[in-house]
């Protein structure tokens, strides 16, 4: 795989958006719904607006990676998806890395193969869709990066040095077309949180892969992603983090709600809260805390909450 090309964010989303569409993530919206509704908030801070269309389904990459069907379906999915944002003459903005790299890799196999285009127009086409390609898709964390400014004048619940370490996800720093920031070495989430009033930590594990993918649902999970993901964690344990943050819901499921196996199985206590960046953000923009979501998390954010000065979940 080429590696990926870093673009500065300026060229990358040239102009701030009034309006983008918000894709929905299976994984993200299922597991951990506080993060869809933490992008709605922050977005209504910063003055953006969110367009969802319940017609959008599932991106299919995770589908196709398992081998669940042939890849022909995946691309009339896509086809069909970004037909329904194009319709809508808006940007696409996903909160998952997964559906980051599936919609990018399969637009780019549609809009660079004429056959497969029309195998999958002549599809959607039954039903009125017709993919052409002008919707940009963009990953959110991209947009709050474009937006740090305007962030940094609306935080009203500074973090008090919380000590937060970033989890980048595997499948937008592996991207083989273009990302912030450098793909070994990124320091954009680190820039947020010190805005926010936080404190980067990074550590060595730091950018381990969280296993999640096949591995830890369907093949090696206990004797190769426990292990692995024991490590990972224990390194951050051992670097003091108080907080992990993930840009990815699959990465978020693999983090927090593996931790009390990993303790159940001889891998160690960890206890590390695991929160998506927006969660963080809206958190430090004052979005009232009954509304992010964290009673789904696994492992309880009471303790950083209270340092923050606001109650439990």
């Amino acid at each position: 795989m080429n590696k990926a090309r870093v673009i500065p964010v300026e060229k990358r989303i040239p102009e701030i958006p009034e309006k983008i569409f918000l894709f929905r993530s299976c994984t993200g919206s299922l597991e951990y719904p506080g993060t869809e509704n933490a992008i709605k908030e922050i977005m209504k801070i910063l003055g953006i607006e969110v367009v969802m269309d319940p017609d959008q389904t599932c991106c299919s990459g995770y589908l196709l990676t398992c081998s669940g069907y042939l890849p022909e379906v995946s691309l009339a999915a896509t086809a069909r998806n970004l037909a329904l944002v194009e319709a809508k003459g808006l940007d696409t903005y996903v909160f998952c890395n997964g559906c980051f790299g599936y919609n990018k890799e399969l637009s780019h196999i549609l809009l660079h193969n004429p056959d497969y285009l029309k195998m999958a127009n002549d599809l959607i086409g039954r039903w009125g869709y017709e993919y052409k390609g002008r919707t940009n898709i963009f990953h959110v964390q991209e947009l709050y990066y474009r937006l740090k400014d305007r962030i940094a004048s609306k935080v009203v619940r500074p973090l008090n040095g919380l000590r937060v370490a970033a989890h980048y996800g595997c499948h937008y720093l592996a991207q083989q077309y273009e990302i912030l920031d450098d793909g070994d070495l990124p320091t954009f989430h680190e820039e947020l949180f010190e805005i926010l009033g936080a404190t980067p930590v990074t550590y060595k594990e730091g950018r381990a892969c969280c296993g999640y993918s096949v591995g830890r649902g369907f093949t090696h999970r206990e004797e190769v992603v426990q292990p692995h993901l024991g490590k990972k964690l224990r390194s951050a344990k051992e670097a003091g983090v108080e907080l992990i943050t993930t840009v990815c819901p699959g990465c978020n499921v693999a983090l927090d709600r593996e931790q009390p196996n990993l303790a159940k199985n001889g891998h160690g206590e960890i206890n590390i809260p695991v929160i998506d960046l927006g969660q963080l953000i809206a958190l430090a923009l004052g979005v009232p805390v009954e509304k992010l979501g964290f009673k789904a998390n696994t492992v309880p954010l009471n303790g950083v909450l209270e340092k923050l000065g606001l109650k439990g979940v």
